[in-house]
């Protein structure tokens, strides 16, 4: 028993169809975000919340703010721009003590992006993988970068560690 080609076509689009109708949607994180938390370095186990900070790209469109926040923030998402191999957050201390002396840290990420197929649903994002990290030590204490891969998987990238009076 010989199918010919329209019956063919027709099972196949049938079946498309099918698969189509059956789709689930897409329930998976769709963006890469490396988030950085907040730690104190005299005591590393302790998250901590920082008061009053603005945090923005540099080079980036006019209103890149990621955070611009007179309360307290734990940690940060600093998306990687995808045009470009190097992103870099200023991370601005606005404190009323400190506000007056215009005290920054610079973050500077250097990176390899590369798309990533996520699902038929879900399609594609770009995953990074750093190749360089640095920042300045004017109010940070230090940094540890915790993953070299950022991939839509929420987790945490990057350390900020400052020190704390007990």
């Amino acid at each position: 028993m010989a199918i010919n080609s329209r019956c063919l076509y027709l099972l196949v689009a049938f079946v498309a169809m099918l698969a189509v109708g059956c789709s689930e949607g897409c329930f998976e994180n769709r963006t890469s975000i490396p988030k950085a938390v907040f730690y104190a370095y005299n005591m590393p186990d302790r998250t901590i919340s920082v008061d009053s900070i603005s945090v923005y790209g540099v080079g980036q469109k006019s209103g890149a703010m990621i955070v611009n926040c007179g309360s307290r923030v734990t940690l940060l998402s600093l998306p990687f721009r995808n045009d470009a191999d190097t992103t870099q957050y200023v991370l601005r201390y606005d404190m009323k003590t400190l506000a007056q002396y215009n005290i920054c840290d610079t973050l500077t990420f250097v990176y390899t992006r590369y798309p990533h197929f996520i699902s038929a649903d879900c399609g594609v994002t770009f995953n990074y993988s750093i190749d360089h990290f640095q920042y300045t030590t004017h109010m940070l204490d230090s940094a540890a970068l915790m993953l070299d891969e950022v991939t839509n998987i929420d987790e945490e990238t990057l350390r900020l560690y400052y020190y704390v009076a007990q």
